[in-house]
């Protein structure tokens, strides 16, 4: 890469592969509605550095692991086969850094044409990696951070925002003096009740620590003790997209002061389903939305288990207005057992991709709730699982990078 002068004995920088050309139509979108496969997340390791209380491990039935290698070479070969994916996201529910083999996967997804991102916790960012990283071409690193200060990131990522705030500007100082675009740097921020007024302070540290963006998103609480952590007890999200109509006109708005009496009304307003706008542009949402589903992309666990998102992955628990909730892991094959492509397309996994296209569930997450919300194995229309009524992601609670 251009202004790299490295030392002979340090990992040289991989030959620059031919981008994947995205595939973007389909033989029968137009009839179905599907979209192709074009983004795939990655779970290499359930092993972290970390403990945190807000953990999906902390509510898990069975035991994780790690992702071998002939697993993940598996998953890049199929790769071929689905030439529409073009980016390969490695996260899922543990610490990706911590697995021994992590620098080799990304030199394996970039040979193969991919472009390649990596979710950290940022504690093993360290300069030697940082330097790994650039030299790999990683196309975009995405760094949690779930509060400044000691006390706002009690129960989270305790106490360990100095030691990635240092290591975000060692690579940051790095990619100056190497003038290398990449990685992108991101960050993934989970807002709590304690911790959400420190996000403008967060964002004036952009031009320190050499982020670009802050992805923002809810706290699922998986322990009781977090349930009260929550900042959508009344969220404004509509169980349907807002159309204008004579019983639910459009308002159109100016540009109002959040702080003033106008916010609680605009809030209101929008958690009723109105058709919004400001300035012309509409705020109002689109109603349950899964960005899997609609916009092409899948999960691997660690095994090579296939699920149709993140949330899928693993069985677990988690608090929602104040009652515990099962999910139930749903996996459409195995890519150690069969080739991606023939996953994809097999008609089970299309007809759930149809249903979430619909939206064929009960409107469980604005429903006062019944016994059936105790699991995702039914709802009041229908018993075939997984039922996602209830999906904080749909709703536009919580976000992926």
């Amino acid at each position: 890469m251009p202004g790299m002068n490295r030392q002979a004995e340090k990992v040289q920088p991989s030959p620059s592969p031919t981008p994947r050309k995205a595939e973007r139509g389909h033989p029968d979108a137009e009839v179905t509605g599907d979209v192709p496969p074009r983004k795939v997340y990655v779970e290499l390791t359930t092993e972290c550095n970390l403990d945190c209380a807000m953990c999906i491990r902390s509510s898990w039935d069975t035991p994780g692991g790690t992702m071998a290698g002939e697993t993940f070479r598996n998953l890049v070969e199929q790769l071929a086969d689905l030439p529409s994916v073009d980016t390969i996201n490695l996260s899922g529910f543990g610490e990706p850094m911590s697995h021994p083999q992590f620098f080799d996967f990304v030199e394996q997804a970039k040979r193969a044409g991919l472009a390649v991102e990596a979710v950290t916790n940022g504690l093993l960012l360290d300069e030697s990696a940082a330097g790994r990283l650039i030299d790999l071409g990683l196309d975009r690193l995405i760094v949690s951070v779930d509060g400044i200060s000691a006390d706002t990131s009690r129960g989270l990522h305790d106490g360990t925002f100095g030691r990635v705030a240092a290591h975000l500007k060692a690579l940051h100082r790095l990619r100056m003096v190497r003038q290398a675009a990449r990685p992108e740097v991101g960050i993934e921020f989970v807002a709590t009740r304690r911790n959400i007024h420190e996000l403008p302070r967060l964002r004036s540290l952009g031009l320190v620590l050499g982020f670009r963006s802050i992805l923002v998103t809810n706290v699922i609480p998986h322990t009781r003790e977090l349930a009260d952590e929550i900042l959508y007890r009344r969220h404004s999200t509509t169980s349907r997209p807002a159309r204008p109509s004579p019983t639910n006109p459009v308002v159109d708005l100016p540009q109002l002061d959040a702080h003033s009496p106008a916010g609680p009304v605009v809030d209101r307003l929008r958690s009723v389903g109105a058709p919004l706008r400001v300035n012309g542009a509409d705020v109002s949402g689109t109603g349950p939305y899964c960005r899997f589903v609609h916009e092409g992309r899948f999960a691997v666990r660690w095994d090579g288990q296939v699920s149709p998102c993140l949330a899928l992955l693993h069985d677990h628990g988690y608090y929602f207005r104040g009652r515990a909730r099962r999910v139930r892991a749903y996996h459409v094959g195995n890519v150690q057992e069969a080739p991606l492509a023939r996953l994809w397309a097999q008609p089970a996994y299309r007809a759930f991709r149809g249903r979430v296209r619909r939206w064929e569930f009960s409107p469980c997450i604005h429903c006062g709730g019944c016994d059936l919300r105790e699991t995702n194995d039914r709802d009041c229309t229908d018993d075939t699982p997984p039922r996602c009524g209830e999906c904080l992601w749909a709703a536009g609670i919580v976000q992926c990078p």
